[in-house]
This record gives C-alpha cells, sequence and structure tokens, in this order.
C-alpha cells in the first residue's frame, strides 16, 4: 500500500471514528445539529473508502491486462518464431527435395536423351515450381498466425484502455 493510499485509509479511519464520537456527544447533550454533523462525516469516510476500494480493483484490472498483453505478445513472438523455423525447415526440405528430385530428372534425361531430354527437364520444372508453391504456402501459414497474434495482441491493449478509462471514471466520480 503506497503513502497516499495508507494516509487515505488513516484519514478515513479518523474521520469515521469522529463521526461517530460526534454523534454519541450530541445525542447525550441533546444537540441535534451535532448528531447530523457526525452521521454526515461517517457517511463521507464510508464513501472515501469505497473509492479507494474501487481505484484497488482497477489497478489490479489494469494490472491483469497488461499482464495478458504482456503474455499475449510472448505468445504470438512464439508462434511466430515457431511459424519462421516450421517455414524454414519446409522450405529447406523442399529445396533438398528439389536438388534431389532435379538430379534424378537429369539423369534419366541423359538416360532417355534418345526420347526427349526436353520432357525430362519440364518435367524436373513443375516438380520443382510444386515444391515452391508449399514451401509458400507454409509461409503464407506463418504469417497468418503473426497477424492473429497482432490481432490478439490489439484487442488485449483495447481491454486495458477500457480497464484505465473506468478508473479514471472511477477516480472522477469520488472527487
Amino acid at each position: 500500500m503506497s503513502n497516499d493510499k495508507a494516509a487515505e485509509a488513516r484519514e478515513g479511519l479518523f474521520d469515521s471514528v469522529a463521526g461517530k464520537a460526534k454523534e454519541v456527544a450530541g445525542a447525550v447533550s441533546g444537540k441535534e445539529s451535532l448528531v447530523e454533523e457526525g452521521q454526515l462525516q461517517q457517511a463521507e469516510a464510508s464513501n472515501r473508502k469505497a473509492a479507494v476500494a474501487d481505484e484497488a480493483v482497477a489497478a489490479a484490472k489494469r494490472e491483469e491486462a497488461a499482464q495478458e498483453v504482456r503474455e499475449a505478445e510472448l505468445e504470438a513472438a512464439r508462434q511466430k518464431t515457431a511459424a519462421k523455423a516450421r517455414a524454414d525447415r519446409e522450405e529447406s526440405l523442399a529445396a533438398r527435395q528439389q536438388a534431389s528430385e532435379h538430379a534424378a530428372a537429369v539423369r534419366e534425361a541423359e538416360r532417355k536423351e534418345a526420347e526427349g531430354r526436353k520432357a525430362a527437364e519440364k518435367q524436373a520444372d513443375e516438380l520443382a515450381e510444386s515444391r515452391l508453391r508449399d514451401a509458400e504456402a507454409i509461409a503464407d501459414d506463418a504469417s497468418s498466425t503473426e497477424k492473429q497474434a497482432t490481432a490478439e495482441k490489439r484487442r488485449l491493449e483495447r481491454e486495458a484502455a477500457a480497464a484505465d478509462k473506468q478508473a479514471a471514471q472511477l477516480r472522477a466520480q469520488t472527487k
């Protein structure tokens, strides 16, 4: 608890006790105005206590929202890194497969040169393009995951902003 909140709590307790003392003194002495003044002072202390509690709840909600944003950012970074690693592995595998398949196709083309070297080259190129499209699809999936994580981060930031706004409204209401 900060010094300001501690001071507010002490002041609220003092006001509550002082108000009760005035109320009792007024009741004993028969002074209705002193009784009313004591009751008003107790009501003010109760209102201040409620405002301090509301501010504490709002601060906790802000911190919780900020923690959620941090966690979402970490998760988004982890997902992005994992998706990039998957895409890199797939691209590497596709490149190795492409090279292997191309070499096989070249050997086949050389062996069947009499039957048509040109047809074998065309087959190798089509296979390479197919693997490249597969690798691009995986890279697109990684990009989609990153966009989803970014959208989640924005949503959590909006929630944090709403909690801040609510806290400001509660502070304004208690002043």
